[in-house]
């Protein structure tokens, strides 16, 4: 994939992108990083978010999603011993049927963020969906819990207020790291 301008603003100023001379030398680098005008790929993957459904977990990985629309796996329906495995697994954990559809499944814990990449976009989008519906944790929700995708998320989203808007809202801040999918 090539590098385009929206990329090169979001590595400057980063903590270990380069500066100065030597960041001006790796974006001339990075520009040369281009494809052949010819060349054919194995896969051209076009996505369209607007089409993406409310995604809903029902497992311990963060592979293990699907749109709020789907039904909980079905072990018995998978070839792969490893996948049926963690399917059994997850299920076990979760306390859920297969074949369930999520639309269906109470809710009883929230979880925003995310172990491997929940970006200070992300905390800034989610910080600003709370304060403006205004609304607090519902009283049957267990736990509902926001995880920053590393340090330096964390570091911003409190330099910015970020953590405030969802500790009044009840939400437990915690540091970043395996979380809810942890079993």
């Amino acid at each position: 994939m090539a590098v385009d301008e929206k990329t090169i603003e979001y590595v400057r100023g980063r903590p270990l992108a380069p500066k100065g001379v030597e960041w001006d030398q790796a974006v001339a680098y990075w520009r040369t990083l281009q494809s052949d005008p010819d060349a054919k790929f194995d896969a051209v993957v076009k996505l369209d978010a607007t089409q993406i459904l409310p995604q809903v977990t029902r497992g311990t990985s963060p592979e293990m999603v699907l749109g709020i629309d789907a039904r909980v796996p079905d072990p018995d329906r998978e070839k792969d011993d490893n996948k049926r495995g963690a399917i059994e697994r997850a299920l076990t954990y979760m306390g859920l049927q297969p074949g369930k559809p999520l639309n269906d499944i109470y809710v009883d814990k929230v979880f925003i963020g995310s172990c491997t990449n929940s970006r200070i976009e992300d905390m800034r989008e989610a910080a600003a969906m709370v304060k403006k519906l205004g609304r607090k944790v519902a009283s049957n929700i267990k736990l509902a819990m926001v995880v920053p995708g590393s340090g330096l998320v964390k570091d911003q989203a409190e330099r910015e207020g970020l953590h405030e808007i969802f500790k009044a809202a009840g939400f437990e801040w915690r540091e970043p790291g395996c979380s809810m999918c942890w079993p």
